[in-house]
């Protein structure tokens, strides 16, 4: 492990070095648009001849890099006086390739998680390393169908056969601007309420548990520089320029999660292994991220969720009028979308 290593190289860009080398398997790293963090990783793959994954959340993205203008390698390339090639190898795959003989095995391989599933007999055990960029999605995109699932899959099954056979788990690099913090994926890991922690203690690094490690890149140099270029002064978006520069999540992800005095309220209810709670004499509500034993109980499958929504639909309208509190980001999550 080599966490003596900085954040950022000295002209101000992400350092990979620190990335890889931090001697954890899964490494996740938020950061503000432009930095370096998709850079600086790919670059390292080719500069070390690390063969890799690389992984895009839907088919069209992944399929968008294959156009030579969208290759994600195209600045390093040109940079660094290389050619790096992307082109389609199957339905739902993509071959990344340096060199021009057919019979060498590519540099690395595109997948994407929303059809990885229909990927059949894909051996991953020569690839040292999964780059999964851009893992949150920007607001406007649709969800995957069980995202933290599909996830998981694709990491089970790039896996398995290394650390059966005695090999190290594959390093896995999670890449991504900070959109919005409502991600499965990030749920998914355990990497949600970790993240709002670091937030509110403004810290750049944590670690969860001996497996992953967290990376907020929210003093960048080159961010600093980027504030005062065109775009940023003409933005009047303060949601886009805080993720972009400020690296910053939506302030809309926050509104409402504000502690509350607990001997106020009464357990109603619990839903998703959240409990409702009313408040004893004003028309509020609290969410708070754990079960109060002894009320009536909804899971999480479909049947017991509709049966909730019509039991207690005048819970919706109080969410959108307001009148909801959180206790945390992960009861607003998980509330939230409840009604989704």
């Amino acid at each position: 492990m080599n966490n003596n290593e900085k954040l950022y190289l000295p002209a101000g860009w992400v350092n990979p070095a620190r990335i890889f080398n931090s001697g954890y398997p899964i490494d996740l790293c938020l950061g503000g648009r432009g930095i370096g963090k998709t850079y600086g990783c790919l670059s390292y793959t080719h500069k070390h001849q690390i063969p890799f994954v690389y992984m895009r959340r839907t088919q069209a993205q992944l399929d968008a890099v294959s156009i030579p203008a969208l290759n994600p390698f195209n600045q390093v390339a040109a940079d660094q006086g290389f050619v790096m090639s992307c082109k389609k190898s199957s339905k739902y795959s993509v071959e990344f390739r340096s060199g021009e003989d057919p019979d060498q095995p590519p540099d690395g391989i595109g997948i994407a998680l929303s059809t990885f599933a229909n990927i059949r007999g894909m051996s991953a055990e020569r690839y040292d390393v999964l780059l999964f960029d851009e893992i949150i999605p920007e607001r406007h995109e649709r969800p995957i169908k069980e995202e933290s699932s599909a996830f998981l899959n694709v990491i089970e099954s790039i896996n398995r056969n290394r650390e059966l056979s005695g090999k190290g788990p594959m390093k896995i690099i999670l890449l991504s601007n900070t959109n919005t913090i409502n991600s499965k994926i990030l749920d998914s890991i355990g990497a949600t309420m970790v993240i709002d922690k670091m937030i509110r203690r403004g810290l750049q690094v944590q670690r969860i548990g001996d497996l992953i490690e967290v990376i907020r890149y929210i003093d960048s140099p080159i961010s600093k520089k980027k504030s005062g270029t065109l775009l940023y002064q003409i933005a009047n978006n303060a949601d886009f320029v805080d993720m972009s520069i400020n690296n910053k999540f939506s302030a809309s992800d926050f509104e409402a999660v504000r502690l509350q005095p607990l001997a106020e309220y009464v357990p109603l209810v619990i839903v998703s292994g959240v409990t409702v709670y009313r408040h004893k004499s004003l028309d509020r509500y609290y969410i708070v991220d754990r079960p109060h034993a002894g009320i009536k109980e909804y899971g999480k499958l479909p049947l017991a969720l509709k049966e909730f929504r019509k039991k207690y639909y005048y819970l919706y309208k109080q969410l959108i009028t307001g009148h909801i509190y959180y206790n945390s980001i992960k009861s607003k999550m998980i509330f939230e979308d409840i009604w989704r």
